[in-house]
Formats: C-alpha cells, structure tokens, sequence
C-alpha cells in the first residue's frame, strides 16, 4: 500500500492511502488534478489542487507539487524533489522566461541573473532594442532578481519540511 498526501481545507496535507492510483479518481477530480496515463507517483508525494501530469510521468517518492503545477509528457522527478516555480512574461520584442534556476532567457539568449543585471543594456543596444526597451527588460530582470532570491529562501524552507 502506498501512501499521496492530498491538500484538505482546515486540515492541511492529509494522508490517502491506495494500492492504484485510480482508486483515488473521486480525490483527485475534487481537486482537479489530473494524472496522465501511465503516470507513477512514489511514496509520500504531495500533490497541490489543479496539479496536471502529462502522460508517463514519473515522480519519485516525497516529490512536491504546488497548485497549479503541470508537468508535460515524460516528465520524471526524483526523490524528495519540489517542482520550481516558473516565470514567462511575453513582452514587447521577445519572451522572458525563469525557471527557478539563476537563468534568465530573453529571446534565444540565456544568461545567469546577474549577468543579466551587469550587461541588460550592452546586450539590449545589441539586439537594436530602443531605450524604452531596454529600461522595460530591466524591470523584468529586477522583478525576477527579486523572485528568485525570494522562491530561494522558500526552497530552503521547503526542502526542511
């Protein structure tokens, strides 16, 4: 028998004991999660409401997913791993995306945070992007700066839990 913990308002994350997963369809549509097939779940994962995993995941035992979370096709998480928080900001000349990590990608180029805050504007003057461009992306490379050492200080939390 295996054990998932659940979110249960007023109680907190709760035990659900099963042998197949599928004996928790009635949990799991309550909180909309959503499991693919073929998905695996080992010992103790947490699973926040709304979580999608996409076909064949596979998580490894005391694995945790915030609300919201979704995982695509094939997607495998060790054990004791907490899925990261992501950013995408669609601006106005390229995408910006943060995936929890201290990387930044702005369009195809991908630098660490700080090299990002160092260079932002010999970069941005290199890719012809105006002024106001520039001083926007900074905005978005602080916002995330400010993130990151935020969700770090979480994970730190978290990973005592």
């Amino acid at each position: 028998m295996k054990t998932i913990y659940l979110w249960v308002s007023g109680k907190g994350w709760t035990p659900f004991q099963y042998n197949e997963l599928s004996e928790l369809a009635a949990e799991f549509e309550a909180r909309n999660i959503k499991l693919g097939y073929g998905c695996t779940l080992g010992a103790g994962c947490k699973l926040g409401a709304g979580c999608k995993l996409g076909y064949g995941c596979k998580l490894g035992d005391e694995c945790k997913l915030g609300d919201e979370c979704e995982l695509g096709a094939g997607c495998k998480l060790g054990n004791n791993e907490i899925a990261p928080k992501a950013l995408f900001i669609n601006a106005s000349r390229h995408t910006v995306s943060y995936w929890g990590d201290e990387v930044i990608q702005i369009g195809c180029k991908r630098f660490s945070i700080s090299e990002w805050q160092q260079h932002f504007q010999k970069i941005g003057k290199a890719e012809n992007y105006t002024s106001d461009q520039i001083e926007e992306y900074k905005g978005y490379i602080d916002l995330i700066a400010a993130m990151h050492k935020t969700w770090s200080i979480d994970k730190q939390k978290a990973s005592k839990e």
